[in-house]
């Protein structure tokens, strides 16, 4: 399993390097958790932009956020 490393201006990684969606996913449900630990019935919206993969990404999170509780505001098209 491979390290995620941020930065002072936030994930610094490669596409299909250390950016994957298994990484991602890990990211989400992490922060996921520490939401529904903090907050009582927390909400998160959740949009991306046209980037590589951006859609893709988004909807892993939207599924991992969704999945630990978090209810969920998703953006159908790039924002």
């Amino acid at each position: 399993m491979n390290q995620i490393k941020f930065g002072t201006d936030g994930w610094r990684a490669v596409i299909a390097r250390e950016f994957t969606v298994q990484n991602v996913a890990r990211v989400a449900i992490a922060s996921a958790r520490w939401l529904t630990k903090k907050y009582k019935n927390p909400s998160m919206v959740i949009g991306y932009d046209c980037r590589f993969g951006g859609s893709m990404f988004s909807e892993v999170v939207a599924k991992c956020f969704a999945h630990q509780g978090v209810k969920v505001y998703y953006s159908p098209k790039f924002v």
